[in-house]
């Protein structure tokens, strides 16, 4: 009976010691479930990353990569499992210089290579019985040397396959593993994600446990279950049934392990209850929820793909988009770079100076209590014409405004365009906006975001609520306006 209050002592601790270890991972800040925190930090999760493929091509040094993101203060990546695999000319211009495209014999997936010759893409086929041993300590090293360096990393599970000739290279594919499991066909690369297969799903389903069983340690992490998977399907109930199929997994096999991580899903089951971090590609999507109505969810708003710099958009296309999307209310950016390559993991210095534009905008944010903002257009009276203008805003407190001159100049994309990005004007520009703000004593700051330097500071006092006019002064393409309550 005496040890009672030292067992219940123990178990006390143990309990809070375990609160806080989970604490430490990933979540939705519980102040504003829009935004993240880390380490029991707010954090914007805001990069310019590879093509995914950093994990899963042996020739690519994610040391290197990850030391180049450092530099700059860029906080997160995207890396797939190796479920999807691309080939040498998918993406012509890039060659082997895409990281989706490893070299003959250079892949590395969580199976083991069997004895058996007949990987479509060198060397033996893969034994789904067995784990490669080699993939999970290279994946736990990828994730503790992005720790390290304070990287996030997003683990996509599972991708579209686009096609059958695509889904020929994977290792879930029947001519590619000694268990023949996966279909085969014409247009059957459309099963890849639906419960029609009872034997794929369960190789599916037991990668799903073994990653989220082996990674529970890791605090700088989340998972995204499939990229793109409505591209090319008819029938998106199916692909829904079974996305909520892989949520309820991943929470299930968490429930019994120390740490839970946040799922996040792209175009599928976003408003799903068991869905943290709704994905977004591009600007606007054709038949796709708009951006605005995104915001209405209460979880966070993530744009993980856009199109690839600097082939398809150059640096400044890049910085309008990223501004354009965190100060609309999303909660994390990842640039899509072909500057990084097994032969320059490092990137570019086109790369370079995307990660310098994608910095200050980090810095701009830093400036504000941003989990207690919202995007707030209702307080916009009067805005510039041909233009674009953000705002987040903690009414009476804080204010973060953006204004970007760029192709297209519609806030609200129509339902059926699909804009793949902003084209950043060259034009200078000197315009004005019109706020409606409460009463009060406030500091007013212009900032560029092209060198990160604030332009001009100035105290605004306002007797009554009121809609004052600011006046931007001569600027290139953008500028950003911080207002912050004395």
């Amino acid at each position: 009976m005496k040890c009672r209050p030292f067992i219940l002592l123990l178990f006390v601790t143990i309990i809070f010691q375990y609160e806080g270890l989970a604490q430490n991972t990933v979540r939705l800040s519980p102040k504003n479930h829009h935004y993240l925190e880390y380490d029991q930090k707010p954090i914007l999760l805001v990069t310019s990353g590879e093509h995914y493929g950093a994990l899963l091509n042996l020739d690519f040094n994610y040391i290197a990569y990850f030391d180049a993101l450092y530099k700059e203060g860029m906080n997160s990546t995207r890396v797939f499992s190796g479920t999807y695999v691309e080939r040498k000319n998918d993406i012509k211009f890039m060659q082997y210089g895409n990281t989706l495209a490893p070299k003959e014999n250079r892949l590395i997936v969580p199976w083991k290579r069997s004895k058996e010759p007949g990987y479509i893409h060198g060397g033996t086929k893969f034994d789904l019985d067995q784990w490669d041993s080699q993939y999970f300590l290279r994946l736990k090293d990828l994730l503790k040397q992005a720790a390290r360096r304070g990287i996030v990393v997003e683990l996509t599970l599972f991708g579209n396959q686009y096609g059958d000739s695509i889904y020929a290279y994977s290792p879930l594919y029947p001519d590619n593993n000694i268990q023949r499991v996966g279909l085969k066909g014409k247009n059957l690369f459309l099963g890849f994600q639906s419960l029609a297969d009872a034997a794929l799903v369960a190789r599916q389903d037991a990668m799903v446990v073994k990653i989220v069983r082996a990674l529970n340690t890791f605090d700088n992490l989340y998972y995204e279950i499939s990229n793109e998977p409505y591209n090319e399907v008819k029938d998106s109930s199916l692909v829904d049934k079974w996305h909520v199929h892989m949520a309820d997994l991943i929470r299930k096999t968490e429930l019994s392990l120390p740490k839970k991580h946040l799922i996040a899903s792209n175009q599928a089951i976003v408003d799903y209850k068991k869905v943290d971090i709704a994905n977004y590609h591009y600007v606007h999507i054709s038949n796709i929820p708009d951006f605005d109505s995104l915001t209405r969810l209460n979880k966070v708003i993530s744009m993980d793909e856009t199109m690839g710099s600097l082939y398809d958009a150059d640096v400044n296309d890049v910085r309008v988009e990223a501004w354009d999307f965190i100060l609309h209310g999303g909660g994390a950016y990842d640039n899509l770079s072909w500057e990084y390559t097994p032969n320059r993991p490092q990137g570019t210095p086109g790369a370079d100076s995307i990660r310098q534009y994608l910095r200050y905008l980090k810095q701009f944010m830093d400036g504000f209590d941003y989990v207690r903002m919202k995007y707030s257009p209702e307080i916009l009276k009067k805005v510039p014409q041909k233009a674009i203008t953000r705002v987040l805003a903690e009414e009476g407190k804080q204010y973060a405004l953006y204004i970007h001159h760029s192709n297209p100049y519609e806030a609200v994309p129509k339902r059926n365009n699909f804009i793949s990005k902003y084209e950043a004007g060259s034009g200078t520009f000197r315009d004005s906006l019109t706020l409606s703000l409460p009463a009060g004593t406030y500091i007013v700051r212009w900032y560029n975001p092209v060198n990160g330097v604030w332009v001009t500071t100035q105290s605004l006092y306002l007797p009554t609520k009121s809609n004052h006019t600011f006046y931007t002064g001569l600027f290139t393409t953008d500028i950003a306006l911080s207002i912050l309550k004395k």
